[in-house]
């Protein structure tokens, strides 16, 4: 079958990703599940494999996308690395009964959590492997200190060297792969992660009803995976000196992770339970919402290769404050179309907070900016689009190679 082009054969990808919607951990499953569908419209047939969570079915096409879901074979491992390993064992077994009845023509991994299966079927079926690394072990924990981060760290690195194509989503990102995994920059495609831009329509839900402590008050929005190093605590302690100030101010931080429970243990001992919510994980809907209700948007973390939430938040329309760090200082021009904080200092976040709040106009004059500059540089059809080039310049390398030996 013809693309839309005419030119090229309709070409099938086999995408992984250990998380896929309704299993969202973080910005992963959201940009695998963005990236898929406009690849769909791009006349590729897309194959997701991902982890089953919830009651999800094991097989669905949506929004053209065939999505496979499997469990690890040992679903109930209280050990997440024997749980990734079970996780590995049955995508394979997945791809190797998708390929009997359908010829791929890449392996995409996301990450080095399904590296192992994308690399063994690359090499199984003689198809190009390419691997998108959302971020590295080293770059959040800023070094590798333990045996788990040592382990996490050697998976990346060979993925990166066994991998055909490396895709990251910024040049601080590729800056860092390159040093890290010693791979050359020409190995080395940036795209940018798309922002969706459909946040100004009218909501399907009200939020205030939802949550009705957000009337008559002002709203600072954040959300991320609750691990320290997207800066949850410099908020929790901003809110802090930012309470008898600005009484009416409520901050909002949803999200799942590991350290949710503990961040909410901290603000009873700080008395923030008027003034701090953590409301855990949250659907497309609830945060959407929240962006067209918030009076502002922070993303403090101390490492992000490129802060996907915050983009969103700028596509709809939020003064949005970010960390002068990793990818988020390219996402925005400092008092042009966001606002700097500086990473882990509560004083300048709290002094940004400050003024938003008493220059609403021109915080709202800088948030229009910001917005027409993330919707023109941040959509997932410009980043479909990049990766299709990527694809086709691998498997016409790929093909030349493979004739070249025979």
């Amino acid at each position: 079958m013809k693309n839309s082009k005419g030119t090229e054969d309709r070409k099938t990808i086999l995408m992984l990703s250990w998380e896929y919607p309704p299993h969202i951990v973080g910005g992963l499953a959201r940009h695998v599940h963005a990236l898929s569908i406009e690849l769909v419209k791009m006349n590729y047939d897309i194959h997701v494999i991902t982890a089953r969570a919830f009651e999800s079915l094991s097989y669905e096409k949506r929004d053209g996308v065939h999505i496979h879901r499997v469990s690890p074979l040992n679903q109930n491992d209280p050990d997440f690395l024997a749980w990734i390993g079970g996780l590995n064992l049955a995508a394979l077994e997945e791809a190797i009964a998708i390929a009997d009845h359908i010829e791929l023509d890449a392996v995409h991994t996301h990450d080095w959590l399904t590296g192992p299966a994308a690399e063994f079927i690359s090499q199984s079926l003689g198809i190009p492997l390419i691997a998108t690394i959302h971020g590295t072990e080293f770059g959040r924990n800023k070094g590798i200190y333990t045996e788990l981060q040592q382990f996490v760290f050697s998976k990346e690195k060979n993925l990166a060297h066994t991998a055909d194509e490396i895709i990251v989503c910024s040049n601080y990102m590729e800056d860092e792969v390159a040093r890290l995994f010693k791979v050359s920059k020409e190995k080395i495609s940036v795209i940018a992660n798309g922002a969706e831009a459909d946040n100004r329509s009218i909501p399907d839900i009200h939020i205030e009803e939802v949550y009705p402590f957000l009337r008559g008050r002002k709203v600072v929005f954040s959300i991320g995976r609750m691990v320290e190093e997207k800066g949850f605590g410099t908020i929790i302690r901003s809110a802090l000196a930012l309470k008898t100030v600005c009484p009416e101010l409520c901050f909002v931080i949803a999200g799942n992770g590991p350290l949710l429970e503990i961040y909410r243990q901290k603000v009873k001992q700080l008395g923030l339970t008027d003034t701090v919510y953590f409301i855990g994980f949250v659907n497309d809907g609830i945060r959407k919402g929240f962006l067209q209700r918030a009076d502002m948007a922070v993303f403090a973390s101390s490492y992000e290769p490129f802060g996907l939430a915050a983009a969103e938040a700028l596509a709809a329309g939020v003064p949005t404050i970010v960390a002068e760090t990793g990818g988020l200082k390219s996402l925005v021009e400092n008092f042009e179309t966001g606002f700097y904080m500086k990473p882990d200092d509560e004083k300048s976040l709290t002094d940004t907070i400050n003024f938003i709040i008493k220059n609403d106009q021109l915080a709202r004059a800088i948030a229009t900016k910001g917005e027409l500059a993330a919707n023109a540089n941040f959509s997932w059809e410009q980043n479909a689009k990049a990766t299709d080039k990527l694809y086709s310049s691998s498997l016409n390398l790929y093909s030349s190679q493979k004739e070249g030996m025979q």
